[in-house]
């Protein structure tokens, strides 16, 4: 049997085409296609990689008696791990060869030549050049891999070479797959292929998204059931956070964050201190006047008066999964909270009995 007959008969029995092959030695199909039918041989530099790829030693592959295996694998991954730069791009391309099919050291490879793109600018044409071949070995790792993280980072490295090469469209159609792993999230990825206004846009929702965890995380750390003074702090920088990020002091759909701040203020100082209490209760009315006449009219879409949201708008459209827009004024809901037995030693207080009443 010659070594292109027993290429094709490992190469068959390990469930890979001429194309992936090709893929994993870095060579063209058309070459394989050669082997296979006895035109040419693989050049000797490629029986190491050729044998390990098809699971066999090279003895096997020559017809020969088995030798002892190298352990400079262990070496590679340790250098895998460290941060992929572009002076690395010769070991990953030697790991490459020597373990053909060890797809994180084709995704090594991607990412040096990526950097080296960066690293080596001279021309329009060669910065694409380099970026094209990353992007083919990212295709290789993205379409075969079955290691979940090993994909999203090949996914991952898609989306950049696309964005980098301006082929923004494609770009997004790569980002929409992206899935969540530990470093990046699909926000961060789909961000890389956006330009312009659409970016701008997609970077405020991205910070909008960052406020509204941020704020959850403070507000829910004061107990309504249980007021406690520590929790002041926790409310305090929830509300400045607000008054930093809209300066406008028109605070769209985050007058709810300040209504629940005030209340949830109000209701402990209402055993420390009455009158602060009614200061809080007072500004949790006038954010709550300022949301109705806002957004109980009609359904409308406002934008944010901020430097930060001035690209985003509120639509209280929203609002009518809760019920119509009447059932959703806060001053209604404000009402509510001041009946709650959590006010009953500042109730007979005449601020208080006008709060309620009015």
């Amino acid at each position: 049997m010659t070594i292109g007959e027993k290429i094709k008969e490992l190469r068959k029995k390990n469930d890979l085409t001429q194309e992936k092959l090709a893929d994993y030695l870095c060579v063209s199909y058309q070459a394989v296609s050669k082997w296979e039918c006895g035109l040419s041989s693989p050049d000797l530099s490629l029986i190491v990689p050729l044998a390990k790829l098809l699971r066999v030693t090279t003895d096997e592959l020559l017809g020969m008696t088995p030798p002892e295996t190298d352990n400079r694998k262990l070496e590679y991954d340790a250098l895998y791990e460290k941060a992929h730069k572009s002076e690395q791009l010769e070991i990953a391309q030697k790991a490459t060869r020597e373990y053909p099919g060890e797809l994180k050291y084709i995704n090594w490879q991607a990412s040096c030549l990526y950097m080296l793109a960066y690293d080596n600018y001279t021309t329009q044409d060669k910065f694409y050049e380099d970026l094209e071949k990353a992007l083919k070995l990212r295709f290789v790792v993205f379409e075969n891999a079955t290691d979940e993280k090993l994909k999203n980072s090949a996914l991952a490295g898609i989306v950049m070479n696309l964005a980098a090469l301006r082929r923004n469209d494609e770009a997004k159609k790569y980002a929409e797959m992206y899935t969540k792993e530990l470093t990046l999230d699909k926000d961060t990825v789909m961000g890389w292929t956006l330009t312009g206004e659409e970016k701008n846009k997609h970077s405020q929702k991205i910070l909008m998204g960052h406020l509204d965890g941020m704020l959850r995380i403070l507000v829910n750390k004061a107990d309504s059931k249980n007021p406690n003074l520590k929790d002041l702090e926790y409310l305090e920088c929830a509300e400045n956070a607000i008054h930093s990020m809209i300066p406008s002091g028109e605070y769209n759909r985050y007058y709810d964050d300040l209504i629940d701040i005030a209340i949830y203020k109000a209701q402990i100082y209402t055993f420390t201190d009455p009158q602060k209490a009614i200061k809080e209760l007072e500004k949790a009315r006038n954010y709550a006047l300022a949301f109705d006449d806002l957004f109980m009219l009609e359904p409308t879409a406002i934008s944010y008066n901020s430097p930060y949201f001035n690209l985003l708008s509120f639509d209280s459209a929203d609002l009518l999964v809760y019920g119509s827009l009447e059932d959703n004024k806060r001053i209604d809901n404000f009402k509510w909270w001041l009946s709650g037995k959590c006010f009953d030693a500042i109730r007979e207080l005449s601020q208080f009995q006008q709060l309620a009443n009015n």
